[in-house]
């Protein structure tokens, strides 16, 4: 058979809608998932938020196996050349065979289409390798269907508009694979490794342990709760130190954490969860409802300025969390507390009046929330620290606000974002660290991790940075470091341990300690965390929080 009737792009093709069809069948199959959630009523960040989650996985896997990553991108351009050669011989591919072929062309496709949609509301260039191993597999795709690409009008069996279609999906799927190829081949600078001692290297000095407590849901949040979120037991992770008997310890310190919105996965937290308990605290992890459908009282138009907002979800999940925390009391502050307690510290206590608050997104947001409960059960009175991680929209409500007053005056807060977070804007932030105005402005800081595309992996700064599956160097020397000092800063004040505090302490304020990322492996610097005090007022870069609204 002629190599023109075999060629997708030829023009005598007896018919192009079978391929046709084949490529569009590929296609769906790869973004039917978003497009069903999208009509589903699922907004767009939504719908893609699976197949995100999908790739996020395979992303990590690929840079956990470069070497056979590298292999199998060989062998697909050997395979596709040989394929090339057999055409030129006359030998074509089998109906069945072309059909396959065909149909990853579709596939994958459609997974570089949603590829480029999650860099725009996701990724911001994190994604190195998946790219590239789309371009390695498309590539190979077009050369086996329709071989060689010829410049137009040389081919005058191939019309020019197949020509050009041939040699752009070409250069296209050879565009993609080109940045990963000095990654695949061991060229590109390392980051810096995870530091060995120290602050943001394994968690320790204590091994941990885990019990769950189911809370009592106010049975006003119970009939509300919708979705994926209705056969959760919503429930109060207690992670505890497991401390020698004979330790000289009175008590260790209280921490409160909160996920994101839709996030009430435990498993996504255990790194932000140890590296806080392994240092002697009792880390409670919150769950509440993310999912519900509150009745919207008439008249009521939602608003979302200055970094809060008056939707009435927040009054419910408020109510969730103060009955988590009523069951946290009971179970590890009480008279009788829970047995897995004295297992793990004996007859020692957890002391709330020394107390670290923290949460990602929204749950960042609800530290609020928390800090209000703390607040009226006199916690956090001796010792408080504050982590907000992409902070989204607080409550409005004044009946939700905390009692700012109570807060000790040596208090300390972090607000961190990375520069790429594409899910809450830095706006937020930026007013949460308003509501401390009370406080010494170097002790309330606004933190930025820069991302920085030099080497490979890529040190992107996502919105997912304290999560389980983003934990890379940079999330290791920006968030978990000063996880790290944050836990010894309240751990020392609860011993009055003066030189650890002070330790600690220049680890947290704008000093080179907190700033300094490390370096590639070619020496050049990790680029710097970005500090602001009093970021609104002091910086022309956030004047636009001014007028910011977010969007419900």
């Amino acid at each position: 058979m002629d190599e023109e009737k075999n060629s997708f792009f030829g023009e005598n093709l007896k018919s192009k809608i079978k391929p046709m069809l084949i490529i569009g069948v590929g296609f769906l199959a790869s973004i039917i998932q978003p497009v069903i959630l999208f009509f589903s009523g699922k907004d767009i960040n939504d719908a893609i938020w699976p197949h995100a989650y999908r790739a996020l996985q395979a992303t990590m896997w690929l840079r956990d196996n470069l070497t056979l990553m590298f292999f199998f991108a060989l062998m697909m351009f050997f395979a596709s050349l040989v394929v090339v050669n057999n055409r030129l011989k006359g030998k074509s591919l089998n109906k069945i065979h072309q059909g396959i072929l065909l149909f990853v062309l579709g596939l994958f496709s459609g997974f570089t289409v949603l590829y480029f949609l999650l860099d725009i509301f996701y990724l911001r260039g994190a994604f190195l390798l998946l790219p590239t191993i789309y371009g390695v597999i498309l590539l190979s795709c077009i050369l086996s269907v329709s071989g060689l690409p010829t410049l137009p009008m040389r081919n005058p069996e191939e019309s020019v508009w197949g020509s050009i279609v041939h040699l752009v999906a070409v250069f296209f799927a050879a565009w993609l694979v080109m940045p990963g190829i000095p990654a695949m081949v061991g060229f590109a600078p390392s980051p810096p490794d995870a530091p060995k001692i120290g602050y943001g290297a394994e968690p320790g000095p204590f091994d941990t342990i885990m019990t769950i407590h189911e809370y009592e849901m106010p049975s006003n949040v119970e009939e509300i709760i919708i979705d994926r979120e209705e056969d959760i037991e919503f429930s109060v992770y207690l992670t505890l130190p497991e401390l020698p008997p004979e330790i000289p310890l009175d008590s260790i310190p209280l921490a409160l954490l909160s996920h994101g919105w839709g996030y009430p996965v435990y498993e996504e937290y255990t790194d932000w969860i140890t590296h806080l308990s392994a240092r002697g605290m009792a880390v409670a992890f919150i769950q509440y409802p993310s999912h519900i459908d509150p009745p919207i009282p008439e008249g009521l138009e939602g608003e979302d300025i200055e970094g809060a907002s008056n939707y009435p979800h927040h009054e419910y999940r408020a109510q969730a969390i103060a009955s988590a925390l009523n069951t946290l009391t009971e179970v590890a502050l009480g008279e009788q507390r829970h047995s897995s307690v004295d297992f793990a510290i004996h007859n020692i206590s957890i002391n709330p009046s020394h107390l670290w608050i923290g949460g990602h997104s929204l749950g960042g947001a609800y530290t609020f929330i928390q800090l209000h409960e703390s607040m009226e059960r006199g916690w956090g009175n001796e010792t408080l620290f504050i982590d907000i991680e992409s902070g989204w929209t607080r409550p409005n409500q004044n009946h939700l606000q905390p009692n700012f007053s109570r807060m000790p005056a040596d208090t300390m807060v972090h607000l961190a974002r990375g520069v790429d977070d594409m899910t809450v804007d830095a706006c937020y932030s930026v007013h949460h660290q308003q509501a401390f105005s009370n406080l010494p402005s170097e002790h309330v800081l606004y933190i930025e991790l820069q991302s920085d595309l030099y080497g490979f992996p890529r040190l992107v700064g996502t919105h997912y940075l304290p999560t389980n599956s983003v934990h890379d160097r940079l999330a290791d020397f920006g968030v978990y470091r000063r996880i790290d000092a944050q836990a010894d800063w309240v751990i020392a004040r609860s011993r009055g341990d003066t030189i650890t505090e002070d330790w600690a302490y220049q680890h947290l304020i704008d000093s080179e300690l907190l700033r300094s990322m490390g370096k590639w492996s070619d020496g050049t610097e990790v680029l710097p965390l970005l500090v602001y005090e009093d970021a609104l007022n002091n910086y022309d870069k956030f004047e636009y929080c001014n007028t910011f609204e977010g969007t419900l």
